[in-house]
């Protein structure tokens, strides 16, 4: 039976999240603060943690901190709170939560915010299926492309890493960050004021061109139309338990940019990511990985690394620089092969 702490000081929300959860088959214990929440953490694991964000003592915020810094291995969070603006929602998402749900609750989301983190976190411990499918391309592209897989941490690690990307890099990006419309958003208007090449929030149709970053939006999978370089919005099945999901986009990329794309996998819950990894191998791509030591949550670098799909392993401090330089180098190779 998994087991799933509920932090609230206010008792009627608390023993409705309770009651609740008990009759969907979980096992739930109650904390009314976060130091009380951390003595039971502590002691015995737990798969989620339903956290609110303002209570005495230890507010959410700090308990998820402490839980990141400390706690192995780490539960699945989800803060669920009254505090609804974006730039809460964006302070919590970056301090280390999975998820966030605003109050007044709606249970059956809460309900499926929970089951699908539970298999989030369980499939970041089994080992990805071995690929039987197999692609051979060979094409010559207009220019570069540099594909990214995000999760948990996901936004502040990106804008860390876009700060060392020069706009004169001669490439395409697009990223994968799990999350909702509003987070997505957010989030582009953020990366937007901390870089000066271009931030989309991905559209059907859009031209695909250097110095612009795309970004999957909010419920569709990001995908690459090779014939015409544009941008294929697809709201099919959820890959990996989330929809946007990095391997669509990396087996769309392989196909379209060859030996000439660069995948990097990032912070994140899961193993999204690992198997669109293979494809770009298969085709002569490069495939970065963070350094899971220096990610918020390292399951997603972790995988990819375990799988063997790793070329180069680096701390996020030096992963800009680095990838930007190669990108540079496969610049240089397109351009020969192009003349």
């Amino acid at each position: 039976m998994y087991k799933v702490i509920v932090v609230e000081d206010e008792l009627t929300n608390s023993l409705l999240l309770k009651r609740l959860l008990t009759k969907a088959g979980y096992q739930v214990i109650v904390a009314h603060n976060g130091a009380d929440a951390l003595k039971h953490i502590e002691k015995e694991h737990f798969d989620v943690i339903l956290t609110d964000w303002m209570m005495p003592q230890v507010d959410g915020i700090e308990l998820i901190r402490r839980v990141r810094e400390n706690i192995k291995p780490l539960p699945y969070i989800i803060m669920v709170t009254a505090l609804v603006s974006e730039s809460a929602k964006m302070y919590a998402l970056e301090s280390g939560a999975d998820d966030y749900i605003a109050k007044p609750i709606d249970i059956d989301e809460l309900l499926s915010r929970v089951k699908d983190g539970i298999k989030k976190q369980e499939q970041a411990e089994i080992q990805p299926k071995i690929i039987t499918e197999k692609i051979q391309v060979d094409v010559i592209p207009p220019f570069v492309a540099c594909a990214i897989a995000t999760s948990t941490g996901g936004p502040p690690t990106l804008i860390q890493f876009f700060k060392d990307i020069d706009i004169s890099t001669p490439a395409a990006f697009f990223i994968v960050q799990h999350g909702p419309s509003w987070m997505l958003e957010t989030f582009a208007q953020r990366l937007q004021r901390d870089t000066q090449l271009k931030v989309n929030i991905a559209e059907k149709g859009m031209k695909i061109e250097t110095g612009n970053i795309y970004i999957a939006p909010g419920d569709y999978h990001l995908k690459i139309n090779s014939e015409d370089l544009t941008i294929k919005l697809d709201n099919g099945p959820k890959e990996n338990f989330v929809r946007p999901a990095a391997d669509p986009l990396f087996r769309s990329a392989a196909k379209t940019f060859g030996k000439y794309l660069v995948a990097t996998i990032l912070t994140g819950l899961g193993k999204d990511g690992t198997q669109g990894a293979s494809f770009v191998k298969q085709v002569g791509g490069v495939v970065f990985v963070q350094d899971p030591d220096t990610a918020v949550a390292p399951s997603m670098p972790r995988n990819a690394i375990e799988s063997g799909y790793a070329d180069k392993i680096l701390p996020l401090q030096d992963l800009g620089i680095a990838i930007q330089n190669e990108l540079i180098n496969l610049d240089k190779v397109l351009k020969k092969a192009i003349k």
